[in-house]
């Protein structure tokens, strides 16, 4: 069934009507032939063919402003996650940092909201106590913003105390895996998940250790050396600790 675009046109202004004229791309033919019906049984002056004239170049700019706005979002988006599309390109280290820097800006947002959502049900709980959970969850609020502003202003102990955070995770759940894989049937836990977790920590300990990354912090080669022997002491005096409390 077709429309009837004459007799919907009739109510249409003269400046309507010249723009779907001037657009005509935009309609169909069967439009654009009403259109000019209807425009030939009027008087058109000239004020109101410049009216539509402006009225669609307004629209056109309109259109192509916000085209380049999209298009320079793409770009600017598309330039953001370069380490990641295209990882065999050399890339300057400061994009590997923004990369960072978004995932543990993600990272701090989950955090809150589960340390919300956690705090809020030991507020309702009458027979909770505050106990070394709640403790690390408030000091996750305060621990993760510090780093990001460490590692957002380039400084030394931005890149010290995530390379650290790391590392002594790493070997913590490391030293989990016996325990882990001999009682799965016990516990039912994830073997993907918790594989996933230690190739996360693993590939953040790689990535922070290498030369161009760590030179964008300025840390020396004597200072990585401190803090893999200060973090690895320590990951593994939680390991000890954790198998002498559960012996």
């Amino acid at each position: 069934m077709n429309f009837d675009f004459y007799t919907q046109f009739k109510e249409y202004s003269t400046v309507e009507l010249l723009k779907i004229i001037q657009k005509a791309a935009d309609y169909q033919s069967e439009a654009i032939k009403a259109a000019k019906a209807i425009l030939a049984e009027r008087e058109v002056t000239q004020n109101e063919l410049d009216q539509a004239q402006h009225l669609v170049k307004e629209e056109e700019d309109r259109a192509n402003a916000l085209s380049n706005k999209i298009s320079s979002y793409k770009e600017k988006t598309a330039d953001f996650f370069q380490p990641i599309l295209n990882p065999g390109t050399e890339i300057k280290p400061v994009k590997w940092l923004n990369i960072l820097l978004l995932f543990i800006g993600l990272q701090y947002l989950w955090i809150l909201y589960e340390t919300i959502k956690g705090l809020l049900a030991f507020l309702a709980c009458r027979y909770c106590s505050f106990d070394i959970f709640t403790f690390l969850m408030l000091i996750n609020l305060l621990y993760i913003p510090l780093i990001f502003y460490l590692l957002y202003k380039k400084r030394r102990w931005g890149w010290i105390l995530l390379f650290a955070d790391n590392l002594v995770s790493l070997i913590m759940r490391l030293g989990e895996s016996y325990t882990f894989f001999k009682y799965q049937e016990f516990h039912q836990g994830s073997t993907s998940t918790f594989l996933f977790f230690i190739l996360v920590k693993l590939a953040f300990v790689f990535f922070l250790w290498r030369k161009p990354i760590s030179n964008l912090f300025a840390v020396s080669d004597n200072t990585k050396k401190d803090t893999i022997m200060v973090a690895g002491t320590l990951g593994l005096a939680f390991v000890v600790l954790m198998y002498y409390l559960s012996a």
